[in-house]
């Protein structure tokens, strides 16, 4: 049977769970069909053995200079034709949008619903925000621009193909394509959910080997 790997826990409710080649990587291991991993270290596997990877809102919980380290290692352990696919939340879908703060200059600097927390820093008179260490915090804040940095920051740009199905491209244009299954079911992509009205609240692409 062909390994399939579920960056985070895998929870019992989750679709993949129903697909036995999936194993969770999890800190604390829940159930047998999760493994003790970090996300940050390297994968326990040997290069291009893993037929199947998914990071379902996950990588944003990552310190941002951690991300490039583990798209690399992602891109070793697929095989040739294996398929990585990369769903984090889009901070221009107006569903997102709502719910954060902001800095001076309008870039997000924190989710309110998301583990951050604002203050006045009084020693700079800038507002500022502390996240949640938890685990559950979003410490960065996906859009097309950044994500598209972070693949050409890593090996995962050598990709055979690479195909976005839902994103905002910039604060006006979208692509809202329906996203295959292929066992890797994403939660927050438009059919199923539809908070935006059917514009994305995902940024969800593939990246085949």
């Amino acid at each position: 049977m062909e390994q399939y790997l579920y960056f985070g826990s895998l929870g019992l409710h989750e679709r993949q769970y129903q697909v036995p080649n999936f194993i969770g990587l999890a800190l604390n291991p829940a159930h047998d069909r999760e493994m003790a991993h970090d996300l940050i270290a390297p994968l326990p596997f040997a290069d291009g053995v893993i037929a199947k990877v998914q990071a379902q809102d996950v990588l944003e919980h990552l310190p941002l200079d951690k991300v490039p380290t583990v798209l690399d290692e992602i891109y070793r352990v697929l095989k040739p034709g294996g398929i990585f696919r990369l769903s984090v939340p889009d901070y221009r879908s107006p569903v997102l949008k709502r719910r954060s703060i902001y800095d001076a200059r309008g870039r997000v600097t924190g989710d309110l619903l998301m583990g951050a927390t604002p203050y006045f820093d009084d020693t700079t008179g800038d507002a500022r925000v502390r996240f949640s260490e938890d685990g559950h915090a979003h410490v960065w804040f996906p859009r097309y621009e950044l994500i598209t940095h972070l693949i050409l920051k890593s090996q995962i740009r050598k990709s055979a193909e690479i195909k976005f199905y839902q994103c905002f491209l910039d604060d006006h244009t979208y692509l809202c394509e329906p996203v295959p299954e292929n066992e890797m079911f994403v939660q927050r992509a438009a059919p199923h959910d539809m908070r935006a009205g059917g514009a994305p609240v995902s940024i969800v692409a593939d990246f085949t080997k």
